[in-house]
C-alpha cells in the first residue's frame, strides 16, 4: 500500500489516535476487537478508500495483506473461528445459527437464539479470559447467547433488562420504544447504537476483552453489490465508528494498556444469477409426495449465497452419489462435494455433528444459491452482493489490523489464516487457550 507522505504527516498531526494516554492505575491488559463485517482485503488496499482511522492504525502497527477466512465464508462460522482458533470441522458452526429439522420432511430452519453451549463445540478465548479472572464484554457478537463467561453484553437484538441498554436510555441515546422496532431502521442506525454501547462499556467497566461487531457494510453490499459508491460511503461511516471507540478508550485513560484488532469475517462479490436447488429436487421427486419413500428419503436444501447444504432423511453412499450426479455439471454450480470431499476444505462431517450436510454445493462466481421450490433452476437477478464462496477466492479474503499495546510497528505482513487471531488475543491477554489450530502472530508481537 502506498500513501502520500505529506498527507500522512498532516493526518498524524490532526488525528493523534494513539497518543496522549492518561496515567491510570494498572488494571491489566485490554484488547478491543472490532469486526467490520464483509470488509474485503481488496478494499483496504485502496489508498483512496475513505478510512483515515484504519489507515492511521495500519501505520502505527501491523496489517495483513489479507486474512484468509475459514469455510464457509459467512459471518457466524468466521467470528467463531477468530475466538476459538479452530475451523468449522471442530467448532461446528456452519451457518448463522443452529440448524434444526434438517433431516425431516419439511424445510430446515436456523435458530439464531440457540445458546452458545449448544452451538459452539469448543472453548473460546473469552472463556479462557474468564477462567483467568479477567472480564469480557460483547456488542453484537455472534454465537455468544448465554455464554456464562461474558460480563457485559449488548446483543444484536438488545434486551430491556441489559444494564447497557438502561445506560443508553438514561443518557438519551435510545428509547424503550426503540427496542420494539429495533430492526426497522437502517443497519447504520443500529451500528451507531452498537458503537455507543461499546463506548459505554469501555468507559464504565474497562473490560480486559471487548468484542464488537458492526454490520453496515455487509448489509449495503448484499443490497447493491461490491465495490460501488454505496460501499465506499459505508466504509467512511464505519471508519468514524472505529475512531469513536478509539477515542473512548483514550478518554477512559486506558490507551496505553489497550491493543486494537480490526478484523473482518469475509468479503463479498457481486452476482447477477440465482440458483434454486429445491426446485430441482422437487422436479426429481425428492421433495413432497412420496419423497420420503425414495432412496435416501426426503431431501432438503438450505441455500446460503455462495454455498448450499443438502440434507437427506436417510442418506446412504448410493443416495449421496445420486445427488452429486444430479447437481454436478448444472449451470452455475462450481462443485458438488460429498462429506469426505468437503472435509478436505475444513467442513465437519455428519459423524461429527448433525449440522454437517450430506452434500455441499458451491456456486460459481456471479451465481448464488437462493430459495424457491418452483420454476427454473437458474434465474436472473439485479446486481446484489453475496459471500459463502470457497475461502480461496480473492474477494472472500478479510482484513486484519493490529495497533497499540504489545504490537510492533512492522507495517504489512503476509496473509495468514484467521484461526491465528484467537491465539494472538490470548497471548496479548496473557491467558492460556489450548488445543487450537492457530498460532500467535509472533512477528507483530513485542
Amino acid at each position: 500500500m502506498r500513501f502520500n507522505p505529506c498527507a500522512l504527516l498532516m493526518f498524524a498531526a490532526a488525528t493523534p489516535l494513539l497518543a496522549g494516554a492518561q496515567n491510570v492505575p494498572a488494571r491489566g491488559p485490554m484488547v478491543v476487537v472490532i469486526s467490520l463485517d464483509a470488509f474485503a482485503a481488496e478494499s483496504l488496499q485502496d489508498p483512496t478508500e475513505p478510512a483515515p482511522t484504519l489507515h492511521a492504525l495500519m501505520r502505527s502497527g501491523a496489517y495483513a495483506r489479507s486474512m484468509q477466512p475459514i469455510n464457509p465464508t459467512v459471518t457466524w462460522p468466521n467470528h467463531t473461528a477468530m475466538i476459538t482458533g479452530v475451523n468449522a470441522s471442530r467448532h461446528h458452526v456452519i451457518v448463522n445459527g443452529l440448524i434444526e429439522g434438517q433431516r425431516g420432511e419439511g424445510a430446515p430452519r436456523v435458530n439464531a437464539d440457540a445458546p452458545k453451549s449448544e452451538l459452539v463445540a469448543v472453548p473460546t478465548v473469552y472463556d479462557a479470559a474468564h477462567a483467568a479472572g479477567m472480564t469480557a464484554a460483547e456488542v453484537d457478537w455472534v454465537a455468544i447467547h448465554q455464554p456464562g463467561t461474558i460480563d457485559w453484553s449488548f446483543a444484536e437484538k438488545p434486551s430491556a433488562d441489559s444494564p447497557i441498554v438502561q445506560d443508553l436510555i438514561q443518557d438519551g441515546s435510545m428509547t424503550r420504544a426503540d427496542l420494539g422496532t429495533f430492526f426497522k431502521p437502517s443497519q447504520a442506525w443500529r451500528d451507531r447504537l452498537y458503537t455507543l454501547a461499546a463506548i459505554d462499556i469501555l468507559r464504565r467497566h474497562h473490560p480486559n476483552l471487548t468484542l464488537v461487531h458492526l454490520l453496515a457494510l455487509d448489509g449495503i453490499e448484499h443490497k447493491t453489490g461490491y465495490g460501488n459508491d454505496a460501499g465506499h460511503n459505508t466504509i467512511a461511516f464505519l471508519d468514524d465508528r472505529v475512531k469513536d471507540i478509539v477515542d473512548a478508550v483514550r478518554d477512559a485513560g486506558d490507551l496505553d494498556r489497550t491493543t486494537f484488532l480490526i478484523v473482518s469475517d469475509h468479503g463479498q462479490q457481486s452476482v447477477h444469477h440465482l440458483l434454486h436447488p429445491n426446485a430441482l429436487l422437487v422436479e426429481h421427486g425428492l421433495q413432497g409426495g412420496n419423497a420420503a419413500a425414495s432412496a435416501g428419503g426426503a431431501t432438503m436444501c438450505m441455500a446460503d449465497g455462495g454455498f448450499a447444504l443438502i440434507y437427506q432423511q436417510h442418506a446412504t453412499p448410493d443416495s449421496i452419489a445420486a445427488l452429486k450426479a444430479l447437481f454436478a455439471g448444472q449451470p452455475g454450480v462450481r462443485s458438488a462435494l460429498t462429506p469426505q470431499e468437503a472435509a478436505a476444505d475444513g467442513w465437519p462431517v455428519p459423524s461429527q455433528t448433525t449440522q454437517a450436510p450430506d452434500l455441499l454445493l458451491y456456486a460459481a462466481n456471479d451465481f448464488a444459491f437462493a430459495g424457491g421450490t418452483t420454476g427454473a433452476f437458474v434465474t436472473e437477478t439485479k446486481e446484489t452482493g453475496q459471500h459463502g464462496y470457497p475461502n480461496s477466492e480473492p474477494l472472500m479474503q478479510a482484513i486484519f489490523i493490529a495497533s497499540g499495546r504489545g504490537i510492533k510497528p512492522v507495517g504489512q505482513i503476509p496473509p495468514f489464516p484467521n484461526v491465528d487471531v484467537a491465539s494472538t488475543i490470548a497471548r496479548l491477554l496473557g491467558v492460556h487457550l489450548g488445543g487450537v489450530d492457530g498460532h500467535p502472530l509472533d512477528a507483530i508481537l513485542k
